[in-house]
C-alpha cells in the first residue's frame, strides 16, 4: 500500500474514484510501516442502500475503464488474487467433505441444491481461472468489499473511496465487481437480500462506468469476468456444508452481533448465488 501511495499510482484513479490521502508515514528499523490516512469517517459513509451499491459499482467500472490495458508493470504490484479466492491446496479436503455430506440428507435439502453441483463447482475451479486469465488486464483493487468502500458526497456529485490498497494490482474487467457483490454478504458487510435482482444491473452500471473511464465496456467480457471470479469463491459451499455436515458455528467478521442461525441462513442464501454465477461462467464461456 505504501508503494502504491509513493508512485503516484493513487493519485489519479478515475473519474470518481478516489484513494484517502496519506497524511504520513513511519519505517521503523524492524521493517514494520506505520501508515496515517485521511479520516473518513468525518466526510464520508459505509453503503447502507441498493443505490450505494449501484453508485459504487458504476464508479468501480470507471476504475477498470481508465487503466484497461495500461497497468504499470510494478513488481510491488499483487498478482496471486487468483489462488487467494480459488485455495487449490483445499480442493482435495473439500471433495473429501462433499463425499461424506452426500450420506447426510439433510445437507442437500437445507441447501436447496444437489451436492454434486457444488463437485463440480470444485472441478471447474481451472476453467473458471483460466478464463479469468484469458480476459483484458485492468486495474484491480482486489479486496472492493463493502467495507473497504466508502460514498462521499461532493458538490459534483457523490465519489467512491476505496480504503486498504495493499492488494492492488492486475486483474480482469469484472473482479472487483464480484468482491463488491459476492464477498460482502459473505463477510456480513450487507444482507444476502440485497442480491435479488442486483447482479444484473450492477453488471450494467459496471459497464456504463468502463465505457465512462475510457474502456470498450463489452458486456459479455465484464460478465464473464464477474461470474468467473463469484465463481472462484467456492469456499463458501465449503463452509457452509461443514456447518450442516459436522455441526458448528457460523459467523461473518462484519456481523458479530448476529446469532450463528442468522449467519447461516444469509450464507445459505448465497450458495445459490455462487453456483448460479458458475453456471453462468460456463455458459459464457462454451459460447465463446
Amino acid at each position: 500500500e505504501l508503494e502504491a501511495y509513493r508512485s503516484g499510482l493513487l493519485d489519479d484513479l478515475a473519474p470518481d474514484l478516489q484513494a484517502p490521502r496519506l497524511l504520513a508515514a513511519a519505517e521503523e528499523a524492524d521493517g514494520s510501516l506505520t501508515l496515517w490516512i485521511e479520516d473518513l469517517e468525518a466526510t464520508a459513509r459505509r453503503l447502507t442502500s441498493r443505490d450505494d451499491i449501484l453508485s459504487a459499482a458504476r464508479h468501480l467500472g470507471r476504475l477498470s475503464g481508465r487503466w484497461l490495458g495500461s497497468v504499470p508493470d510494478e513488481e510491488w504490484l499483487f498478482t496471486g488474487w487468483i489462488e487467494r479466492h480459488s485455495q487449490p491446496e483445499a480442493m482435495r479436503d473439500a471433495v473429501a467433505l462433499v463425499n461424506e455430506a452426500m450420506a447426510v440428507p439433510s445437507v442437500e435439502s437445507r441447501l436447496r441444491r444437489g451436492l454434486d453441483e457444488v463437485a463440480t463447482l470444485i472441478a471447474d475451479q481451472g476453467t473458471f481461472a483460466g478464463a479469468l486469465r484469458r480476459l483484458p488486464v485492468t486495474l484491480c483493487h482486489h479486496d472492493a468489499v463493502a467495507a473497504n468502500v466508502f460514498r462521499r458526497e461532493t458538490a459534483d456529485g457523490a465519489e467512491t473511496v476505496l480504503i486498504d490498497w495493499e492488494s492492488v494490482g492486475p486483474g480482469p474487467v469484472g473482479a472487483d465487481l464480484a468482491s463488491l457483490l459476492f464477498a460482502s454478504p459473505r463477510r456480513g458487510d450487507f444482507p444476502a437480500s440485497l442480491l435479488e435482482d442486483l447482479i444484473d444491473e450492477a453488471a450494467a452500471d459496471y459497464a456504463d462506468g468502463v465505457r465512462e473511464g475510457g474502456g470498450s465496456g463489452d458486456l459479455r467480457e465484464l460478465r464473464l469476468g464477474l461470474h468467473a471470479s463469484i465463481a472462484l469463491r467456492w469456499a463458501l459451499a465449503r463452509d457452509v456444508i461443514a456447518i450442516l455436515a459436522r455441526g458448528g458455528i457460523a459467523r461473518r467478521g462484519s456481523a458479530p452481533w448476529e446469532s450463528a442461525d442468522e449467519a447461516l441462513s444469509d450464507l445459505l442464501r448465497l450458495v445459490p448465488v455462487l453456483l448460479d454465477s458458475a453456471a453462468e461462467a460456463r455458459a459464457l464461456i462454451q459460447a465463446g
